[in-house]
């Protein structure tokens, strides 16, 4: 791949100017030895783009050989400049695609989704220091000026910032806590800019609301209980009060000109005094939102009368409908054992977390700060009771919903039937039509599923899980809502807006909700623009959307559990669980404190680790196994009709469309010759290098196979051509993040490592 045509020009050259002054700053940092070193090694890299496996991994152990003999400290400053060239040109992508959208608008909607709903949460691999996120801040606005600009307008101040960048940590050295992780999510997606551009879509009468995980998410996480819902509510309510404060204080500066007016002026006082007593939430919380809102109410009467109504101050009329407690709601989670444990208990924290909940939002409605009471692993109708038992219990009633998220295979497959069952031993249905306008609420998860059955089959259970319970909701006259648990990477159902709602029946896009994790929001939600384009893009699919009954099809079953037993096989394979500890940054999660939240899941064996650190490990390694594997060997046992059949049934049936582009974003960015490095400095025996290495380069050239023989493409990213562009480009300047990551292992430099797991997760587009 040679041709840089389907890259704009504009991009191209932003990039090229950005990295070459990164390259001069370091220069002056480093020093010109280092700096030598390190251009250097860039040209090498430069020279194995595209290049076959034996060929990479022949220039990695030259590189390997090399920086061995450097000292720790070099080690840091190599690796922190390759980061932050990856970095650098996640940034010049991101602001290119703000000025791309810069005369972008929202047509006028004739149809829209009821709602749409984020949940926003922190994500391991956004392992960045605060003080790097104080500067990419900087650096995106940056970037957007030189596209409008010229690069020489920002020359100066670029070079100045990448000076201070090269001199921060780029990776957190200290395992981040919850507070940490909101105020980083809230720093981009409270952002006056954001919440202005919140309301500006809410003018045009499309609902966009924003949730939290952050602070509300029990499951598995022991520093999370009531103390860190305050610290979620507090936070949020500082940046919704900012707000507003900035807006009744335009005000008052306009009605100072004009020097009349004075019930107005005292209007406004009252409401300026009631802001100081909603700085903490507190006991009864929802009292005084009530009240703080009931005198902005009457200031709004009082100014339309005065005719003195200006725009800004009717768009708070707005921002309470959006957050009707003056807080970014949460969704609160707990595992389904402990949901059990804690009816007997109510010091267990979820109880404890339930009642801060009733006493905090006394005088307003529970669940405009707590959405939803989502029931982890739930696999029996009695998960959903206990927690339906425990919410009455605690607070006297079904004060929020609870929602079953069903992730595993047992709970996906039995779904409908845990829902008959539950409806009918407690009155769930009548709670839902008489508190929320029928709505019944039903998450489900993807990156567990994934993880269990592999991707392929894990989506396929979602979906018929999903159009059954569909079927089933309609038919109690309850209105279904489905909560996805995706929206990062694709082995965690993320990927673009389009694919991941192609598949989705009608009723899964009349309110939309979905997980947001760290790096998507950063990308989506930084800036107004891009937002705006996210949310048109759903709106706009939903408006033609248009999805006929799924057909079944055996011969897909039949394909799908082939992949799904060749998956399961190969994950309990005790010889695969050692491949794992030797050649993979696996056993070493533990160390990097790269998120709050533990790494592994409690429970007995050796492989109890998360979704998200799971797909971590293979992202690290550049082999991305999860989504690929036993997909090529089963399809090569198909016989032409059933091959034939599954190819005509790709054609008609969107979830298998979004599948097929996934896995060819996928297999674009393995790099193989970085799995055969990685598998020659392992303490494995030459024989089962060997074997190991043959056996995945097999599947992969057959998944391969699988791939083009289906949609008769040979590129892998025919659907996006600029984006097979460029993996291509940047793909080789991972590579020795990759060597210096083994180096950090075996020196046992846990601050290398660190570095590394950002770097390269800064380099994969997208992370864990």
């Amino acid at each position: 791949m040679n041709s840089t045509q389907e890259i704009a020009k504009e991009l191209r050259e932003l990039v090229s100017q950005s990295v070459k002054l990164l390259g001069s700053a370091a220069k002056e940092i480093f020093g010109d030895n280092l700096y030598q070193a390190i251009e250097s090694l860039r040209l090498d890299m430069k020279k194995v783009r595209g290049a076959d496996s034996l060929t990479v991994h022949k220039a990695l152990e030259d590189v390997y050989r090399q920086l061995k003999k450097e000292k720790t400290d070099d080690l840091h400053k190599i690796a922190k400049t390759f980061a932050l060239m990856l970095e650098l040109i996640n940034n010049c992508e991101a602001a290119y695609r703000s000025f791309r959208l810069k005369d972008f608008k929202l047509e006028a909607v004739t149809a829209a989704p009821h709602s749409l709903v984020y949940v926003f949460t922190s994500h391991p691999t956004e392992a960045r220091s605060r003080e790097f996120l104080q500067i990419t801040d900087q650096l995106e606005s940056l970037l957007i000026k030189a596209l409008n600009d010229g690069f020489a307008a920002i020359k100066e101040q670029l070079y100045y910032l990448l000076s201070i960048s090269l001199r921060v940590a780029l990776a957190n050295n200290d395992r981040p806590q919850v507070k940490d992780e909101a105020e980083q999510i809230f720093h981009i997606v409270m952002d006056k800019k954001i919440l202005c551009e919140q309301v500006a879509l809410r003018r045009q009468g499309i609902r966009v609301y924003f949730r939290t995980w952050v602070g509300g998410d029990k499951d598995g996480h022991p520093k999370v209980g009531p103390s860190t819902m305050l610290q979620s509510f507090n936070l949020s309510r500082k940046k919704l009060l900012e707000y507003i404060s900035v807006t009744l204080i335009q005000f008052e500066k306009d009605l100072e000109l004009i020097k009349k007016s004075e019930k107005l002026s005292f209007q406004l006082s009252e409401v300026k005094a009631l802001m100081k007593e909603l700085q903490k939430v507190s006991d009864g919380d929802g009292k005084k939102v009530k009240v703080f809102k009931t005198k902005v109410k009457r200031l709004l009467d009082l100014a339309d009368k005065n005719h003195l109504s200006s725009p800004q101050l009717k768009d708070l009329d707005y921002l309470f409908d959006i957050y009707p407690a003056l807080v970014l709601p949460l969704e609160i989670r707990e595992d389904q054992e402990l949901i059990h444990q804690a009816l007997k208990d109510r010091s267990m924290t979820i109880a404890m977390m339930l009642d801060l909940l009733k006493r905090i939002s006394l005088g307003l409605d529970g669940k405009w700060y707590v959405r939803g009471f989502i029931i982890s692993m739930c696999q029996s109708a009695e998960d959903l009771l206990a927690a339906a038992k425990l919410t009455k219990k605690i607070c006297g009633s079904l004060l929020i919903p609870v929602v079953p998220l069903f992730e595993n295979e047992k709970g996906l497959r039995n779904s409908r039937e845990i829902l008959s069952q539950a409806f009918s031993k407690f009155p769930i249905k009548k709670e839902h039509h008489e508190k929320w306008n029928s709505r019944f609420e039903v998450m489900l998860g993807y990156s567990d599923s994934s993880k269990e059955n592999g991707v392929l089959p894990g989506r396929l259970l979602v979906q018929r899980s999903l159009l059954n319970l569909e079927e089933f909701l309609i038919g109690e006259e309850l209105t279904p809502v489905f909560f996805h648990g995706s929206g990062g990477s694709v082995s965690r159902g993320g990927g673009p807006i389009k694919e991941q709602i192609a598949w989705l029946p009608q009723s899964a896009l009349n309110i939309y909700k979905v997980t947001i994790q760290g790096e998507t929001v950063q990308r989506n939600f930084s800036q107004p623009l891009i937002m705006r384009s996210q949310v048109s893009k759903i709106v706009e699919e939903f408006s033609k959307h248009k999805m006929s009954k799924r057909q079944e099809s055996q011969f897909l079953d039949s394909f799908s559990a082939d992949i799904q037993l060749a998956y399961r096989e190969l994950v309990q394979d005790e010889s695969f669980q050692e491949l794992v500890t030797e050649a993979t940054p696996y056993d070493f999660l533990s160390l990097l404190k790269i998120g709050s939240r533990p790494t592994k899941r409690g429970g007995d064996g050796k492989f109890t680790l998360r979704a998200i650190p799971w797909i971590l490990c293979w992202t690290q390694t550049r082999l991305l196994l999860p989504i690929w594997w036993g997909v090529g060997s089963s399809w090569k046992k198909r016989s032409e009709l059933e091959k034939n059949e599954i190819k005509k049934f790709s054609l008609q049936e969107p979830i298998l469309q979004t599948y097929l582009k996934n896995l060819g974003f996928t297999l674009a960015k393995i790099e193989l010759g970085v799995w055969k490095f990685q598998l020659e400095h392992s303490h494995l025996s030459e024989d089962e290098k060997l074997a190991w290495f043959k056996r995945m380069e097999e599947e992969i050239e057959l998944t391969k196979n699988f791939l083009s023989e289906v949609t008769e493409e040979e590129n892998l990213t025919w659907f996006n051509p600029r984006l097979g562009q460029s993996i291509y480009f940047r793909s080789s300047m991972i590579h020795p993040l990759n060597v210096i990551q083994k180096i950090s292992l075996e020196r046992q430099e846990d601050g290398l490592l660190r570095e590394t797991v950002t770097g390269i997760a800064c380099g994969m587009l997208t992370t864990g």
